[in-house]
């Protein structure tokens, strides 16, 4: 009978099994607080042409790419997964997985109609005024559009890099084989980021496969900031460790020929992939709400976008910064001011009538109000109604 100790892995060395325990086998590559790593780009030699139809060899990256569609789900978890759009696939047995329509790319208009809504909603119950005001609406904008349910699909280049291992001195660590120690990782990287690393390492006069480049992340705890503050520089020729080290090439590109990209599937759980109708099953979750409230308002030109109402109010400056009208006589303390014997027309207060008498001196006789004196209301004035160029790894993973 079969057993789990079929799938045991043979321990052949102590520092390898320690390394791997700690997290070291994991493909993908990660930013590390305060480290320093040296990094090394493979390349495969491919056979083409040129405009003139002649025959030339160029080298190229190991990598893919793909369309990735990035989203938060309700509990609060990030979600990734690659774009669907004119992928058909079938399982063996013939079912439909996969159909060529993209859930998530038909609920995008439907993310951004939210973002409007809430943006509209914001900005009417929103009493700041001035640059307070503005700072406020910018700031909720940005939140909303990163909370939308559905973004469009941006382009990531998944690229293989060698990882030379490393001491507490940032000394390359020599193997038995007298060739300095590494691994193999799979850098996950934006479109427009890798164009701003090879444009750095163009300017230093090399290309960006075959080329080996320090990446150094600062010492704080904030991954994003880990990230957006590190730096990249080319190491120059000389120095390099692929030719300090004769034999390092050779056996580099003798791992790298093994590489199968099949194998980032547990590391990137995108490119696990979805089946349409999964797809269409988690945003039409993510949008139940909108779909109500959409349904309602065909019915109820009243009815109310409700998933983001919560019960805290808008933050806003006590009512002696808002700009309020000063009333000559009377000083406008924080919060709504109870001034005793005030005669001072009091506003329409809603649902006055319904609370409960307070008894109080007759009032003293004054001139014709606008509206009726309240005893014992409270005057609460109205405001007016005025209208290094690799710093970027999300998540430690190098992206944006």
């Amino acid at each position: 009978m079969a057993t789990f100790i079929g799938g045991a892995k043979r321990v052949t060395d102590i520092r390898g099994f320690l390394r791997d325990s700690a997290g070291g086998s994991s493909i993908k590559y990660m930013a590390e607080k305060g480290k320093r790593h040296y990094i090394y780009i493979p390349f495969r030699t491919v056979n083409g042409t040129d405009e003139a139809g002649n025959t030339i060899q160029t080298q190229e990256p190991v990598a893919i790419s793909g369309a990735i569609h990035e989203w938060q789900s309700p509990d609060g978890k990030f979600k990734s997964t690659v774009c669907m759009e004119g992928f058909v696939r079938k399982a063996e047995d013939g079912t439909l997985l996969n159909d060529g329509t993209c859930p998530f790319c038909d609920r995008v208009n439907d993310a951004w109609e939210i973002f409007n809504y809430r943006k509209e909603m914001e900005e009417a119950k929103c009493q700041l005024l001035g640059e307070d005001r503005k700072k406020h609406l910018e700031k909720a904008s940005a939140t909303f559009a990163d909370e939308r349910k559905a973004k469009a699909a941006r382009p990531y280049m998944y690229m293989l890099i060698v990882k030379f291992r490393t001491d507490d001195r940032n000394n390359p660590v020599i193997g038995s084989d007298g060739l300095p120690e590494y691994e193999l990782k799979v850098m996950k990287v934006s479109a427009s980021r890798i164009e701003k690393i090879q444009q750095q390492i163009a300017n230093s006069g090399a290309d960006l496969p075959g080329s080996e480049l320090i990446f150094e992340y600062p010492a704080v705890d904030d991954k994003r900031l880990q990230v957006s503050q590190s730096t990249t520089s080319p190491v120059f020729p000389n120095n390099k460790l692929t030719v300090r080290y004769p034999g390092l090439i050779d056996k580099i590109n003798q791992d790298v020929d093994k590489f199968d990209f099949e194998t980032i599937t547990k590391s990137f759980s995108e490119w696990a992939g979805m089946t349409t109708e999964a797809a269409k099953v988690t945003m039409d979750n993510m949008f139940e709400k909108w779909d109500e409230y959409k349904r309602n308002v065909q019915v109820n030109p009243q009815a109310q976008y409700l998933e983001y109402v919560s019960n805290t109010p808008v933050t806003q400056p006590a009512l002696g910064n808002m700009g309020a009208p000063v009333i000559p006589g009377v000083a406008m303390p924080t919060g709504a001011p109870v001034i005793p014997g005030a005669a001072i027309p009091a506003p329409v207060v809603p649902d006055v009538a319904q609370a409960a008498p307070v008894a109080q001196p007759a009032p003293v006789a004054q001139p014709a109000p606008a509206a009726p004196v309240i005893p014992g209301a409270p005057v609460i004035p109205t405001a007016p109604n005025i209208p290094d160029p690799n710093g970027a790894f999300n998540g430690g993973v190098m992206s944006i």
